[in-house]
């Protein structure tokens, strides 16, 4: 048997090591593995490429890991290897509760997918690491051909799409080339992009663009910079909880629910995650918690209360972060009118608290802020070229703000008529895979197979931010490997019942 993995990032090693722990210990075939990735390094993919050290995780160092049996591993994999590492990041404070340099979790998951294709043997697996772009898929018979930018073309039984976070397609601008930067990745490349004085407008308010804003600053930018967001939302700041085990957002009491009352609405999901944030909380709902929030209105006197109030527990942003483990099975007990409701008016609330940000960089912004060298702008705008070709933004109230460079930090937009991808594009067009109404691909929730136009079983299956209609939230690695471990273990159960069955037919 032969597979194609397109994308060789955390998702692909998380499938990889469940597929090769799935296979039966004796009686089967060989399977090849043909893993490709574009960028030439595999394990990291494009979140955790190497870049600045500023560019820090969200989740802390004793937790992250894209094994389900095997907690802190990174943490234990730091401990062990610190002469690899420890040169690169000499000011990293090695600690369970630390947030660790994305790049750094980078060089870890690069060792264990190198870990994995020595394993991977064992089990009979030959993993065949291919530097190149998949471009466009066709079915061939039973056979999918992938294309490659190189001309390099591979055949295989299935293909597995694990592309990440794809970019967007950039907005038309009739201005100077190069004015607007179409993401703010490598943060590394921005000092040789934007000169240091320049004045540089930062449209979108998450990591993404805080991770822009640091940045630059931290490589000596001098230029005035302001953050734009038409949600006007910002992320919370993490408090000093641990992790909890929830007693009312848990399978059993989601599945009862909906046996009593059939698809939910919203003020359902509200109302168990209010209950399950008062018993976190000791009987009631915390004062540092409204639902919905409602948007900052000056980001310096937010950024000092959440620093404040992350000083000390706050059971509610555990109990947000303990929804991981159930999110896709609350996303489909909604009615489809209440997602569209939930993506058109509260999304950009739910981000703010779902996605914290360590205490550092928020101290970081705040002093930026204080300075008077960061700002925050919220409300619609348009963007627009002025006399000299550079970009403007007019906000609603038709006063328009002139900047040297954009950075568009608003990350993959779910639609996948405004993702820049070729491979996309072609299976889109190609009818191999149709576009989910609540965003990316369509796929089959239990098996992963990308649901098509034509009729019959799927050969295409597909994790991750492509499939963000069916499963809502895919941008957290725990997420992601929890679907890559049920994408392979629902694939290796299909293939091997299938050989058993036409050995036993043989025999």
């Amino acid at each position: 048997m032969v597979i194609t993995i397109v994308g060789g990032g955390a998702t692909s090693l998380a499938f990889l090591y469940n597929y090769i722990e799935s296979v039966p210990a004796d009686g089967h075939r060989e399977t090849t593995v043909y893993l490709v990735e574009k960028r030439g390094v595999f394990g990291p993919g494009a979140a955790y490429a190497r870049d600045v050290s500023s560019n820090i995780l969200n989740t802390k160092t004793g937790f992250i890991t894209p094994f389900h049996d095997r907690p802190g591993d990174f943490y234990n994999w730091l401990r062990e290897n610190e002469w690899a590492w420890r040169r690169s990041f000499p000011t990293f404070d090695l600690h369970p509760d630390s947030y660790a340099p994305r790049p750094l979790f980078g060089m870890y998951l690069q060792a264990k997918m190198a870990w994995v294709v020595k394993h991977a043997l064992t089990a009979n697996v030959r993993i065949i690491q291919v530097d190149a772009e998949v471009i466009d898929i066709a079915m061939v018979g039973n056979s999918c051909v992938a294309r490659t930018n190189c001309s390099l073309t591979l055949t295989s039984d299935h293909v597995f799409l694990a592309c990440g976070t794809l970019p967007a397609k950039p907005d038309a601008f009739a201005g100077e080339a190069g004015r607007i930067l179409p993401s703010p990745y490598p943060v590394a490349e921005l000092p040789h992009k934007i000169a240091p004085d320049a004045h540089v407008g930062i449209v979108g308010a998450r990591l993404s663009c805080i991770d822009a804003v640091i940045g630059l600053v931290e490589s000596g930018h001098r230029g005035k910079i302001a953050i734009h967001s038409r949600s006007g939302y910002f992320p919370c700041v993490r408090g000093t909880q641990g992790r909890i085990v929830p007693k009312f957002l848990e399978q059993g009491n989601l599945e009862k629910l909906v046996r009593e009352k059939g698809r939910l609405r919203l003020t359902d999901i509200v109302a168990l995650v209010e209950q399950e944030i008062a018993h976190a909380s000791g009987g009631e709902l915390p004062r540092d918690m409204a639902l919905p929030p409602a948007p900052p209105r000056d980001l310096a006197v937010y950024l000092e209360q959440e620093i404040e109030l992350a000083r000390a527990p706050r059971p509610w942003q555990a109990v947000l972060y303990s929804t991981n483990a159930i999110i896709d099975q609350l996303w489909l007990a909604l009615r489809d009118s209440e997602k569209a409701m939930f993506l058109s008016d509260y999304f950009s609330a739910f981000m703010s608290y779902r996605v914290s940000i360590p205490t550092e960089n928020a101290a970081k912004l705040l002093r930026y802020l204080k300075s008077g060298q960061l700002s925050f702008h919220a409300g619609d705008f348009t963007i627009e070229a002025d006399a000299d070709g550079k970009p403007a933004i007019r906000l609603k109230g038709q006063t328009t703000l002139e900047y040297d460079y954009l950075i568009n930090a608003t990350g993959s937009p779910r639609s996948t008529q405004r993702l820049e991808s070729t491979l996309l594009s072609n299976l889109l067009l190609r009818g191999m895979a149709v576009e989910h109404p609540l965003g990316g691909i369509a796929v089959d929730r239990h098996s992963y197979e990308v649901v098509g136009r034509s009729a019959g079983k799927a050969r295409l299956h597909a994790m991750g931010e492509l499939t963000t209609g069916t499963f809502f939230f895919t941008s957290a690695l725990d997420i992601n490997a929890r679907h890559a471990r049920n994408c392979a273990t629902a694939f290796a159960a299909s293939i091997f019942t299938v050989e058993v069955r036409q050995a036993l037919a043989a025999g």
